[in-house]
C-alpha cells in the first residue's frame, strides 16, 4: 500500500500563513508604449491626473488636475471613470463596455461614474493617447533588501585601516605631552622667577621725590571772633592713631611709606606759594585771596558795582589832568537805542521797511485715500513752510503793495514722503516760480493706504494772499 502524501500547499502560502491577498496591479500607456506599472500592496485611493500629488502623474490634455480612478467604500475597490473615458470591464466573467454600464449598474455623481469592482475584476480606459490596464493579482513575496555575505561584510573593527590608527594614536600623544609641558615645565611661574628678576633690572620703575614746604602757625589777632573763638575753645585731642593695616607693597608702586598727606596747613603755605603774596601773619592778599572759597562774595559784588559806577582819572600828582585827577561820576547819555529811529540812532545800519502780507488758507483738497490728510499736508506747510511763502510775497509786495490774490499748489507725495510735480500758480508769476521753486525741497509724512503699504497721494492746496 502506498504511503499517504502530506497535503499539498497551496501556490500563494509561501510563508505557511495562509493564502496571500489579491491586490491591484495598474499599467499606464501613452501613445501604446508602457510607461509606468505598479502594484498597491495597500487598500488605498488610487488617484490619476496632471498634478505631482497624484498616485499617477500624467500631463496631457483633457485629464483633470487630480480624479480618484479607484476610490476606497468600506474596504472594497469602486471605479471611477469620467463621461468622455471609453473603455471595457469584465468581473472575471462577462465583460461589459462602459456605455453599458452607465445603463445599469454604474451610478452617476456628476462629473464621473462609479461601479463597484470585486477582487476579480479586470478592465481597460482609454482616454486620447492615455490607456489604464488594471486587474487583481495575488500579491508577491516582497523581495528582502539585498546584503552583502557576512564573510564579506566583515566587523565594525575591520572598517578601519591600521596603520592609520597606528599614526592617529602617535599624534594624540605627542600633542598631550606638548600641551602638558607647555603649561607645568616650560611655563615659569610670574612671583619670584627668573623671569621676575630680569623684568625688575631692565625696567626701572619711575620715582618722584616731593618736598612740601614748612608749615606757617596761624595766630589768630586778638579782639577778632576768631580770637575770642580760639580762647574759648578747648585744646583739640590728639586722634588716636590706628594701626597701620598696609600690606607692603612688592609691585614698585605706593605703599604706606610713600603716601603723600598734605594738612590744612600745608596747603594754606602752598597756596601762599603759589599767590606770591602774604601778610605778616601768613595770609595770602589781594586777588587771589578774593577768590578763594571762603571770600565774602556779597562784598565783592558790591565793589564791583562801586567801581564800574565811578570813572578815575589821573593819579592825582602834579602831572594829572587838569581837574585833579579826582573820580567823577558818569552822567553823560549814550546814543538812544529806543527812539523812533530804532538801531539806526544808536549808528547801526539802517532797518529794512516794507509792506508785509497775511496769507490764509482758502480751500484744501486731496485726490487720493491714505493715511496723508490735507489736514496733516496743510498743518505740515503753516508749521514749516509759510515763512518762505511769506518771504516771496513780501519780495513782491516791495514792487507792487496792492497786490493780492489766490495762490493754487498742486502737488503729489511720492512713497518716500518727497514732494513731487510741484506747481504754483496764481497772483504773479514771480510769487508763483518762487513758491514753486521752495516746493522741491518740501517733506511730508510717508502716505500709506488700508493694507499699510506704502502709496503716493496727490493733493491741491490754495491759499489767500492779502497785504496789510
Amino acid at each position: 500500500m502506498a504511503a499517504q502524501r502530506p497535503p499539498a500547499t497551496s501556490a500563494a502560502n509561501g510563508n505557511g500563513q495562509g493564502p496571500r491577498p489579491r491586490i491591484l496591479r495598474i499599467g499606464v500607456l501613452l501613445g501604446g508604449k508602457i510607461v509606468e506599472e505598479r502594484l498597491i500592496r495597500e487598500r488605498v485611493p488610487v488617484s490619476i491626473g496632471q498634478s505631482m500629488q497624484n498616485t499617477f502623474s500624467i500631463p496631457i490634455e483633457g485629464l483633470p488636475l487630480q480624479f480618484t480612478l479607484f476610490a476606497i467604500d468600506q474596504g472594497k475597490y469602486s471605479l471611477r471613470f469620467l463621461t468622455k473615458m471609453d473603455g471595457r470591464l469584465s468581473d472575471g466573467g462577462q465583460v461589459n463596455t462602459l456605455d453599458a454600464l452607465k445603463a445599469r449598474g454604474a451610478s452617476n455623481a456628476g462629473d464621473y461614474w462609479q461601479v463597484p469592482i470585486g477582487d476579480s475584476s479586470r478592465g481597460k480606459l482609454t482616454l486620447g493617447d492615455l490607456t489604464v490596464l488594471f486587474q487583481f493579482v495575488t500579491e508577491p513575496p516582497r523581495q528582502p533588501k539585498p546584503m552583502l555575505p557576512a564573510s564579506v561584510r566583515g566587523t565594525f573593527a575591520d572598517r578601519f585601516d591600521p596603520r592609520l590608527l597606528v599614526i592617529l594614536a602617535i599624534s594624540l600623544l605627542v600633542n598631550s605631552i606638548l600641551v602638558f609641558s607647555a603649561f607645568f615645565i616650560i611655563d615659569p611661574d610670574v612671583d619670584g622667577s627668573d623671569a621676575e628678576r630680569a623684568y625688575e633690572q631692565t625696567f626701572k620703575q619711575d620715582t618722584f621725590a616731593v618736598t612740601m614746604p614748612d608749615p606757617v602757625k596761624v595766630e589768630p589777632t586778638p579782639g577778632s571772633a576768631a580770637g575770642s573763638a580760639a580762647a574759648t575753645k578747648p585744646a583739640d585731642k590728639p586722634l588716636p592713631t590706628k594701626p597701620s593695616t598696609t600690606k607692603p607693597d612688592t609691585g614698585g608702586g605706593r605703599n604706606a611709606n610713600t603716601a603723600v598727606s598734605v594738612s590744612d596747613q600745608q596747603a594754606e603755605a602752598l597756596l601762599n606759594a603759589l599767590t606770591g603774596d602774604v601778610d605778616p601773619n601768613g595770609h595770602s592778599s589781594q586777588d587771589m585771596a578774593n577768590r578763594r572759597p571762603g571770600a565774602d562774595l556779597a562784598q565783592q559784588t558790591a565793589d564791583a558795582r562801586d567801581a564800574g559806577r565811578t570813572v578815575s582819572i589821573g593819579g592825582g600828582g602834579r602831572n594829572g589832568s587838569r581837574d585833579g585827577g579826582g573820580p567823577r561820576v558818569g552822567t553823560g547819555n549814550g546814543p538812544a537805542l529806543n527812539g523812533p529811529g530804532g538801531t539806526e540812532s544808536a549808528g547801526g545800519p539802517p532797518r529794512e521797511s516794507g509792506p508785509s502780507g497775511r496769507i490764509s488758507v482758502s480751500d484744501k483738497k486731496a485726490f487720493d485715500d491714505s493715511t496723508l490728510t490735507p489736514d496733516v499736508v496743510l498743518s505740515k506747510i503753516l508749521a514749516a513752510y509759510l515763512p518762505g511763502i511769506k518771504r516771496c510775497y513780501k519780495e513782491y509786495l516791495k514792487k507792487d503793495a496792492n497786490a493780492r490774490g489766490k495762490v493754487l499748489l498742486e502737488f503729489g507725495v511720492s512713497e518716500s514722503g518727497r514732494l513731487v510735480s510741484g506747481k504754483a500758480s496764481g497772483v504773479a508769476d514771480e510769487v508763483s516760480s518762487c513758491i514753486q521753486n521752495l516746493m522741491g525741497t518740501w517733506r511730508f509724512p510717508t502716505p500709506k493706504d488700508k493694507d499699510g503699504s506704502a502709496t503716493t497721494a496727490s493733493f491741491a492746496i490754495t491759499l489767500q494772499l492779502v497785504p496789510d
